[in-house]
């Protein structure tokens, strides 16, 4: 019977293998598949996906569902799981963490004031999953809940890409030739790992399915800069880049602003602070050129310090996850 894994239940994974360096799972591993006991395993069905998981952990594996059914304002599609080439996951919030999170919204107006603490420092610990239910909370009637809803929404917003914060009801599912927005009716994925065989991996836990190589864009998009000064005012202008993450400590690399860059930030920092790539990888990134926001926000990310600034007229830019 295949595993679930939750969302504590995936910790690492390595782009090399197909699998997992490190991670832990509900009740242990999955039991062999029928035929697969002495070891002589053959490479199994499916096709070869990378995921990338709400912990930020990355993931290459094989999806083992032959089609995902989509539900749709026209009906249900059926599509081929061979035909995917990307799927980017509506949050979901697993009913136990849902639970959680209203019950330490309710403990914000405590008497005990250690309680109202500890609630509060529980909400950070959810993130994005938390943010929905503290912008409700931010309208409460008792002066004290909506003072710590604001507080951890502010505290959020600093260490979350703004991103992953946008409310979304609906996938989007891309194949070769459309995109279809809908909901996919499955709670969760049938995968095959090297180390560990069948599992089940979680739609709460995922947020970007890739299938297909993606070294012809690798080859194709050139170096990135150091900083793109050289896109002044040219708001709206979109940029794609092969980019190696900047190690934290190996050099200056000044970063102002959070999400939102001024031009002269160090790129390769920057999309480590923004969470696109990982220190000494290698990856594409996508850029746009914006106009500045009033105030650049600092903030401590991903092993980054980023510095507060005031009004940048040359214009800025964002990372654009696509």
């Amino acid at each position: 019977m295949p595993q679930t894994w939750s969302r504590t239940g995936i910790v690492c994974a390595t782009v090399a293998t197909l699998g997992l360096t490190a991670w832990s799972s509900q009740g242990g591993m999955a039991s062999q598949p029928p035929g697969t006991e002495g070891g002589n395993r053959s490479t199994p069905a499916g096709v070869e996906v990378e995921v990338k998981c709400c912990d930020d952990s990355v993931l290459k594996l094989r999806l083992l569902d032959e089609k995902l059914e989509l539900q749709t304002k026209y009906g249900v599609l059926s599509i081929p799981a061979a035909d995917i080439r990307r799927i980017e996951f509506a949050p979901r919030i697993p009913p136990a963490d849902a639970e959680r999170i209203s019950l330490a919204i309710s403990r914000l107006s405590h008497p005990d004031y250690q309680i109202r603490e500890r609630a509060s420092a529980e909400l950070l610990t959810f993130r994005e999953r938390a943010y929905p239910f503290l912008l409700r909370a931010t309208k409460s009637d008792n002066p004290e809940v909506s003072r710590r809803a604001e507080e951890a929404i502010r505290a959020i917003q600093s260490r979350v890409p703004a991103a992953l914060l946008e409310s979304r009801e609906y996938d989007l599912v891309t194949t070769e030739d459309c995109k279809i927005v809908g909901r996919l009716t499955t709670s969760a994925l049938r995968v095959h790992t090297t180390q560990f065989g069948e599992q089940l991996l979680r739609l709460s836990d995922l947020r970007v399915l890739s299938a297909g190589s993606t070294a012809s864009e690798t080859a194709t998009a050139p170096p990135a800069p150091t900083n793109l000064m050289a896109f002044q005012h040219q708001f709206g202008k979109e940029l794609t880049y092969t980019l190696t993450g900047y190690t934290p400590g190996t050099g200056q690399a000044n970063v102002w602003g959070t999400d939102v860059y001024t031009l002269d930030s160090h790129l390769a920092a920057a999309a480590v602070h923004a969470g696109v790539v990982q220190p000494g990888k290698t990856a594409v990134v996508h850029v746009r050129i914006v106009q500045s926001p009033p105030q650049f926000i600092a903030s401590y990310r991903n092993g980054i310090n980023s510095t507060a600034y005031g009004n940048y007229p040359a214009g800025a830019y964002e990372f654009v996850r696509k």
